[in-house]
């Protein structure tokens, strides 16, 4: 016993160090002169990131040494989670879920009087704003489709949450990501549904490499191995996954998914890859309408709504199928 409160000590003080130095969720953001990151994704890590990255990594790890269910991760996924779960106790953004997910033994170092503590420097607000957009946008969609069933699919889905923050009658979630993200997403899922008899959504979990998707159709993946009808009503949602796509798969990805009349895609993203570049005259809406022309023009969708964070190097984009 005495063992283990020393090691929760331990994971304290180093994860306290380490949030003011590691790159702990989220794609470097910009610098000073709002120039972004660079076309196509995050910068490469310096030396000195890579080893503050692996020491990251030994302290993060101890967090799940007297867990139970199995989970081994510490990649940003589950990083991504805990930085959800601290947002939330600090009343940034409304994911109460992401809290019961974590190890209930180690959870506390977020909790009071600890969260206040944890101090996050402000790119941590491009997770809550990406939170917030996709949120408004599953709201609007279920409220416009409130009955029968309706579709969700989360593209690169990780460790999210919201399957079990939006419970309806008739709503189905198809989540895909990598075979080894979708295991551990199962036995989190168990951690939260069983013993503590959480609510979750009818959802299934998709197995598969979108890196594939340049060789392999995407939506036949959803529709044989998800379960995905292609005659009921649909949200796509990509939530900072063309970061880790190549071009060749990010352009597949999304020629096949603009190929269906999907009711409603939500994308926040950088589009680099996808042929929408940031920068360029410093004029207002040139990077809505680089945007626009990629999914109007280019796809035949209808951009209803578009925001933009870093010069454009990522958009907040809601379209439609006309």
């Amino acid at each position: 016993m005495r063992i283990n409160y020393s090691a929760r000590i331990v994971c304290v003080a180093l994860l306290a160090y380490l949030s003011s130095v590691s790159s702990f969720s989220a794609p470097s953001g910009p610098s000073n002169t709002g120039n972004g990151p660079p076309k196509g994704g995050p910068p490469a890590d310096t030396r000195v990131q890579r080893v503050l990255d692996a020491t990251f990594n030994t302290a993060f790890s101890a967090l799940y040494l007297f867990d139970r269910s199995g989970v081994k991760d510490s990649s940003k996924n589950l990083r991504v989670l805990w930085t959800r779960a601290l947002l939330d106790k600090q009343g940034r953004l409304d994911d109460p879920v992401a809290y019961k997910l974590l190890p209930k033994g180690t959870r506390r170092i977020i909790s009071r009087p600890f969260t206040k503590a944890w101090r996050l420097t402000s790119k941590y607000d491009w997770i809550v704003d990406r939170t917030n957009f996709i949120d408004s946008e599953i709201e609007s969609f279920l409220d416009t489709h409130k009955e029968g069933e309706r579709q969700i699919v989360l593209l690169g889905s990780g460790y999210d949450t919201r399957s079990m923050r939006y419970i309806s009658e008739g709503l189905k979630f198809v989540e895909v990501d990598l075979p080894e993200v979708v295991e551990t997403k199962m036995k989190l899922v168990n951690r939260y549904v069983g013993p503590r008899n959480g609510e979750i959504s009818d959802v299934t979990y998709v197995p598969f490499d979108l890196n594939r998707a340049a060789g392999v159709s995407l939506v036949d993946t959803l529709t044989k191995e998800g379960g995905l009808k292609l005659d009921v009503p649909t949200l796509v949602v990509c939530e900072a996954v063309i970061f880790y796509l190549s071009p060749p798969a990010a352009k597949a990805a999304f020629a096949d998914l603009f190929s269906q009349n999907f009711a409603k895609y939500v994308i926040v993203d950088n589009l680099a890859k996808l042929g929408v570049t940031p920068g360029g005259r410093p004029t207002p809406f040139v990077h809505e309408e680089k945007c626009k022309k990629w999914i109007e023009e280019k796809n035949g969708k209808k951009v209803m709504r578009h925001e933009e964070i870093w010069n454009g190097a990522i958009h907040f984009v809601s379209a439609e199928s006309k």
